[in-house]
């Protein structure tokens, strides 16, 4: 039976927040304080209302309240819906994949401690490709043999993408957080969901920012290891000219590479007032690690992959390098939730969260889909998908999100440009955003 709740109020952050603030207990304990939580939420919400995005939040924020205010939930009952993460849990890859699973556990904590979903307990159940190409399809077609209901792919199009087009030849939703716009309705299905704003976006909002703070005469360096680095800085390229700049000069990278002497050459020879890294972790910290040991200031602006500091080994002391991002780990994010969410990572692991945007998408991947159950008062994939295509500005922990019919990614999210200073990453602006992205937004 449908839930008479609205969407946010059952699984918004408003809704949440308490479970996110008081779920600084372990993982275990969280079902025994949703009391506790209740309690919590009225404080938080305020404060959150504040920050949060979009109107269906404000409006909200009454109704989680009271529902909350009655008393703790019943805990669900019945056989479990179970979401399937098929991922690189060894390999490169698993510096993304497990904080996106880390994420999915919150957020499944957190919904069976509010009641489950239509009354059912959430279950993950994951497997590991090894970021293995000769794995994927194997390992997504065992974690649907296993009862997946739902499958939550890899974090990136070339590795990711193989899991999804399983769960389409299963009549299965999948929803991950590639980077490549190929990544949603157009490259895989009408089944397959994407919580990142792709990197066509990503790239045009770097150059969007970059552009706008004065920025002149950019070098580019495109890491074509990946379908996501490499399109994410050809799209910079594509807005930067679009704005009407001109750039400098740009060279290719491979992630695998050990030297970095003949991008230095060329950014000798150019001279630009910013260098673009549209590389990731951990080759691209040696491409920056070797241009910084040349002798080379020059500003730098990375892919939102290099979010983090468990890069930074060989170069603790990094300045006046920017990076895009969904989110700040570091405290001093604008909305309350996300600093709480952070917190209650550290809090419970004894360590600061690796990276911002994996674990978010994590958990709000897991989000999107008991949203959407509980609207389509069922797990039936049609009714799955109609739900989540219904989603104008829904207030996702990791942002607002719409999806439409044919069109699956969120590129028109607002985003935060971080900087780092002497290794510190901190917030100096908010509300990046591209609306329309050369060559038509991806879908």
């Amino acid at each position: 039976m449908k839930s008479t709740l609205s969407r946010a109020a059952r699984f918004g952050p408003l809704a949440l927040a308490a479970l996110l603030v008081t779920g600084c207990t372990t993982a275990s304990e969280t079902s025994t304080s949703t009391s506790t939580a209740a309690t919590s939420a009225a404080e938080t919400s305020a404060e959150s209302s504040a920050t949060s995005a979009g109107s269906s939040e404000g409006s909200a924020t009454s109704e989680a309240s009271t529902s909350e205010a009655t008393g703790s939930a019943a805990a669900p009952t019945g056989d479990p819906i179970v979401i399937g993460h098929t991922a690189g849990m060894t390999g490169f890859m698993s510096v993304f994949d497990i904080p996106v699973e880390q994420g999915m556990q919150m957020a499944i904590d957190d919904i069976n401690a509010a009641g489950g979903v239509l009354g059912r307990p959430l279950e993950l159940v994951t497997n590991d490709n090894a970021t293995d190409p000769t794995r994927i399809q194997t390992a997504a077609r065992e974690i649907i043999e296993q009862g997946a209901d739902f499958i939550v792919p890899s974090c990136d199009f070339d590795i990711g993408a193989p899991a999804a087009r399983e769960a389409l030849a299963a009549n299965i939703v999948a929803i991950g957080c590639a980077g490549g716009p190929q990544f949603g309705y157009d490259g895989i299905g009408a089944n397959t969901y994407n919580t990142h704003i792709s990197s066509p976006a990503e790239g045009s909002v770097m150059a969007t920012w970059a552009f706008e703070q004065g920025y002149t005469n950019p070098y580019v360096i495109v890491d074509d290891t990946l379908e996501y680095s490499q399109v994410a800085a050809e799209s910079f390229i594509t807005q930067w000219e679009a704005l009407g700049g001109t750039i400098a000069g740009q060279d290719t990278f491979q992630s695998g590479d050990t030297s970095a002497a003949s991008q230095v050459t060329g950014i000798q020879q150019a001279q630009p007032d910013l260098i673009v890294a549209g590389s990731y972790p951990p080759g691209g910290a040696t491409l920056i690690q070797q241009i910084r040991s040349a002798g080379i200031e020059t500003d730098m602006m990375g892919l939102q992959a290099f979010d983090g500091t468990y890069w930074l080994e060989s170069i603790p002391n990094l300045s006046n390098f920017f990076i895009p991002a969904t989110a700040s780990m570091y405290g001093d994010d604008p909305r309350a939730d996300i600093n709480a969410f952070f917190e209650r990572i550290e809090t419970e692991t004894g360590e600061p969260a690796a990276s911002g945007f994996y674990p978010l998408s994590g958990y709000s991947s897991v989000q999107a889909l008991a949203t959407a159950i509980e609207e389509a008062g069922s797990t039936d994939t049609a009714a799955v998908e109609a739900a989540l295509n219904s989603f104008t500005d829904e207030p996702l922990l990791i942002g607002s999100t719409t999806y439409t019919d044919t069109c699956h990614i969120p590129s028109a999210r607002p985003q935060l440009v971080l900087e780092y200073t002497d290794g510190r990453p901190a917030v100096v602006a908010q509300d990046v955003v591209v609306t329309e992205v050369p060559g038509g937004n991806p879908c």
